[in-house]
């Protein structure tokens, strides 16, 4: 999502689109049509019990949803920490389409990451391979980070970031959607709605990315449904958005994959520790 460095603190509690006009998102052909549910709160269809596993470690689903009376499909990746290896890569110089990203890096997973300007950068803070680009936010937005291999999820809002070398890999988002289970109090009251991409831990310390298929999804309608879900979601970060959303897994079902419209300069890339081979890791975003 493409942005301004001096439109940084407005565009806090008012995201737009990535672009003026994005094309259509495919979608995933479901069965005939349900009829349309008496509120305009997303509601969960169908609960998180087919899991189908990618690799050790990694897990994936396709949950429906209803979301302003239209139908719904979220694809979600779900990852034991123990049992993956994740990176963060940055190349403002030669942004990709996630699905690039993933067919030159082999990586199992990758998902697009944070905001950035118009110029390829990074807004806000990201670490990647241990090495710090841009700022980080100050009394809004989230932060995922990969510390001495374990997840953290933290609201800048009450823990602001303090430089951590145990840091290797982090991205900054906003706005924070979830905490403690709960919806985070005053999201944006308007109806800007787009596609959506978003980082969640849940209560037993599981790494889930998601992102949705279709372009209806306000900020609220997003924290009411993570919390609201059979996912037992702990904590939620929204990621980068609109054009730029995108999560592409190798050898999965094609409609468990969905490539960014636009080129990302920076993702998260995941791999099974158990599938790494010697020349795993090798990949380098800075060529």
């Amino acid at each position: 999502m493409r942005r301004t460095s001096a439109l940084v603190l407005s565009l806090a509690f008012a995201l737009s689109a990535c672009s003026a006009a994005q094309p259509r998102p495919q979608s995933i052909t479901l069965n005939a049509p349900l009829p349309a549910l008496p509120t305009a709160a997303p509601t969960q269809t169908k609960p998180p019990t087919g899991w189908w596993q990618k690799a050790p470690g990694i897990e994936y689903t396709l949950l429906e949803a209803w979301v302003t009376d239209h139908r719904e499909v979220l694809v979600l990746v779900r990852l034991e920490p123990a049992r993956v290896a994740l990176r963060v890569a940055y190349d403002p110089e030669l942004p990709r389409t996630v699905r690039q990203w993933q067919q030159e890096s082999g990586a199992d997973v990758v998902v697009n990451a944070a905001f950035f300007d118009e110029q390829n950068r990074a807004m806000g803070l990201l670490i990647a391979d241990g090495r710090s680009f841009g700022r980080s936010y100050r009394g809004f937005g989230g932060m995922f980070a990969w510390r001495e291999d374990a997840p953290t999820l933290t609201w800048l809002r009450t823990t602001p970031y303090r430089p951590d070398p145990r840091i290797t890999q982090a991205v900054q988002g906003f706005p924070m959607l979830v905490m403690d289970g709960v919806p985070v109090e005053g999201l944006p009251e308007n109806d800007v709605r787009h596609r959506r991409t978003f980082v969640a831990l849940d209560r037993r310390g599981r790494v889930l990315f998601g992102v949705t298929q279709r372009a209806q999804w306000r900020l609220r309608d997003l924290a009411a449904y993570l919390a609201q879900s059979e996912l037992d979601i702990w904590r939620a970060l929204n990621l980068d958005g609109g054009g730029s959303s995108g999560l592409w897994m190798s050898g999965a079902q094609a409609s468990a994959s969905v490539d960014s419209f636009t080129a990302v300069p920076n993702v998260v890339m995941v791999w099974a520790k158990q599938s790494l081979h010697p020349s795993s890791g090798e990949f380098s975003a800075d060529r």
